[in-house]
């Protein structure tokens, strides 16, 4: 057995949407709370210029807390409606271009990323969907941080197209693991998103990539092990024929900055 899948573990138990969107609405309700008592402390008192100015420095932070979190309510919500414009598109361009948008991000976290494409892989798919719920799910694996090393596989198998991303390295440590209940990666962070639990972040974007592929007709795994992270995307394969594009021939790895 390969000891770094050994007791692996479903990480996104069935339960987890509802579960998420009342934590959600949870986490909603107490920057709204503390908004509007501090709106009626500045009302009710006569503070100074430099009071007022601090009042409302807290008010703004509050009400982007709120925005963000409405914002991220709304995108989990719109991922799980199917898609009424669907067109087929070849997951390997999409992938390449997902992982290129995030690679400063990476960079900066000190992930390593190796890209192996061994297939075109052609999905009947909305080109917006595609892109926002792939960088949600790159975003939840290079959240993981300093030395942790991403192998992303874009493979055929049967008549499902299989995205398999595997987290692993030192990067992944005790806490990481444990947060990973109910984990999920959202994209780069913001200063809003900083001052919510980051376990509630990392649970949205991962919730948003798991909602908008099972709206296209796929299936989502995400497990953890002891010493790495697996998560798996299948989606059904669209026929060359049916694309009307040629089959392209197997690509080695890409060479990205940081490709080990």
């Amino acid at each position: 057995m390969n000891p770094s899948t050994a007791g692996v573990a479903p990480v996104l138990p069935d339960c987890e949407s509802p579960r998420l969107l009342a934590d959600l609405f949870h986490a909603l309700s107490q920057p709204l709370t503390t908004l509007c008592c501090s709106l009626e402390l500045t009302l009710q008192q006569t503070p100074t210029e430099k009071q007022y100015r601090e009042s409302v420095t807290r008010a703004l932070a509050q009400a982007e807390q709120v925005s963000w979190l409405a914002t991220g309510i709304r995108e989990l919500l719109d991922a799980a409606e199917a898609a009424p414009d669907l067109e087929v598109l070849q997951m390997q361009a999409a992938v390449q271009d997902a992982v290129s948008d995030l690679l400063p991000v990476a960079e900066l976290a000190g992930v390593r990323i190796c890209y192996l494409p061994r297939s075109p892989g052609s999905v009947r798919f909305e080109a917006r969907r595609l892109r926002r719920g792939l960088f949600h799910l790159m975003g939840f694996v290079v959240g993981w941080g300093g030395g942790a090393v991403v192998r992303i596989e874009l493979s055929e198998s049967g008549e499902q197209v299989v995205l398999a991303l595997t987290v692993s390295g030192e990067g992944i440590s005790r806490e990481a693991m444990e947060s990973a209940e109910s984990p999920e990666s959202s994209s780069p962070a913001s200063s809003s998103q900083d001052a919510l639990p980051r376990d509630l972040t990392r649970r949205l974007g991962l919730g948003i990539a798991r909602a908008t592929f099972e709206a296209a007709g796929g299936s989502f795994r995400a497990e953890r092990g002891i010493e790495s992270m697996i998560v798996e995307v299948r989606l059904p394969r669209v026929a060359a024929v049916e694309s009307g594009k040629p089959v392209l021939p197997t690509l080695e790895a890409l060479p990205f900055p940081h490709t080990s």
